[in-house]
């Protein structure tokens, strides 16, 4: 689900721009900002169970052969 420039962040965490994967930090009950790098308004919560080493998104389920 995403967030959204001016909505209210639900829970610290790390948040990515759904744009350029920016990451940025947010408390709960921050003010969620444009990115900083890019001004997209768009934002996810970073979870890095589903991340790769580089930031970005890895596959959320594993493939069904098991890779």
């Amino acid at each position: 689900m995403s967030e959204k420039t001016g909505e209210i962040a639900r829970e610290t965490a790390s948040y990515h721009c759904e744009n350029c994967n920016n990451h940025i930090h947010l408390a709960l009950g921050d003010l969620i900002p444009k990115c900083p790098v890019c001004g997209q308004e768009t934002f996810d919560i970073s979870n890095p169970r589903f991340e790769t080493r580089d930031g970005s998104l890895g596959p959320h389920e594993p493939e069904a052969d098991g890779t």
